[in-house]
């Protein structure tokens, strides 16, 4: 009797091989889905809290992208990234994408730059050399106070542009400021002809490696710098226009002070000032849960604040909705800004 139920296991087990076989050879040739990892790029402001924060290895990160060069009026890139923060970049295995910017944000000095074609050869010409002597990764165009009517010479230099970081091997990327539609009277005064409407999402995103939105400095906020109901609107238009790979999403790592019988911003700053007003005052702890933000209350001189910042329970919900979204990554500003509990999440 055991013998013949010895050979039915052996005979049904092998049934079971030749069945289960190509599911199992199928299942082996299956591509395994890679794990999320999002880029991480840090905003650097030469300072001693950014120098203090990179070299404390306490956040990962994967891009350092200096604010250190612009262009003079005739093309001729200037600017430089500190010694001792590029070495440290290298040996790290950070990879360095500086900013180049218009110079002070100057809307003249933008639009006489884009208006002539020997001036930007020539600056993209300065980019490539000085990225290829100084071993960067790339760039990243941070024009600003652009009019509308620029939107398609802009977009045009950034092809050119694009086109020479891909033919010498470097990445190309584009700081933009968020819009929500096309519609500029969605948008608050004259904000779309002077500062956003000039931002052509696909055809920037078309001729670079990725763009940076800049979800923070909400216009329309009278609280939190980036309310996550905005920043969510923000995003699923992003994504009408731009592949979820071509994105990175901007994470904001200070505060806003607002007066509140005034309703203005009166500071803006990041932890040293945070730090500061918990050591002068006694404050009011809260937490919005529709915005992902924290805040705190306090009386100074009769007047009354408040003060809204990110903290590692708002940035990880942000975290989480890029993850959602499957976004390429972060870029945060700026380094040596965040509060301690930042750190923990990044």
């Amino acid at each position: 009797m055991f013998k013949h139920t010895h050979l039915r296991i052996i005979a049904t087990l092998g049934l079971l091989l030749l069945v289960c076989a190509p599911v199992m050879a199928f299942s082996a040739a299956m591509p395994t889905k890679a794990p999320y990892k999002p880029l991480r790029i840090f905003y650097y402001r030469e300072g001693k809290n950014a120098r203090t924060s990179l070299y404390s290895g306490e956040l990962a990160i994967d891009v350092l992208a200096p604010q250190a060069y612009t262009f003079q009026d005739d093309g001729t890139l200037v600017g430089s990234v500190n010694q001792y923060v590029l070495s440290y970049s290298k040996n790290k295995g950070i990879k360095v994408m500086p900013l180049v910017t218009n110079p002070n944000f100057s809307k003249s000095g933008v639009h006489s730059f884009l208006d002539d074609a020997a001036q930007q050869s020539k600056a993209i010409e300065g980019l490539v050399k000085e990225a290829q002597d100084k071993g960067y990764w790339g760039w990243q165009i941070d024009f600003e106070q652009m009019d509308f009517s620029y939107r398609d010479k802009f977009s045009k230099f950034v092809e050119k542009f694009g086109d020479a970081m891909k033919t010498n091997g470097l990445i190309s990327s584009v700081a933009v400021v968020s819009q929500f539609s096309q519609n500029p009277s969605d948008y608050v005064n004259t904000l779309w002809q002077d500062l956003i409407g000039v931002y052509d999402y696909s055809a920037l995103a078309s001729h670079t490696d990725f763009l940076t939105i800049m979800t923070y400095d909400d216009p329309d906020s009278e609280g939190p710098i980036a309310r996550y109901s905005w920043l969510k609107k923000v995003m699923d238009y992003t994504l009408t226009l731009v592949p979820k790979e071509k994105v990175s999403m901007g994470v904001a790592l200070y505060y806003w002070l607002w007066n509140d019988a005034t309703g203005k911003i009166v500071e803006i700053g990041g932890n040293g000032g945070i730090q500061e007003a918990l050591k002068k005052h006694t404050v009011t702890s809260g937490y919005s849960t529709l915005e992902q933000a924290p805040y705190f209350k306090y009386t100074s001189k009769k007047k009354h604040y408040t003060l809204w910042y990110e903290s590692g329970r708002s940035i990880q919900a942000k975290l989480d909705l890029m993850k959602s979204y499957g976004l390429a990554g972060f870029s945060a500003w700026a380094l040596g800004l965040e509060v301690p509990s930042v750190k923990k999440v990044l």
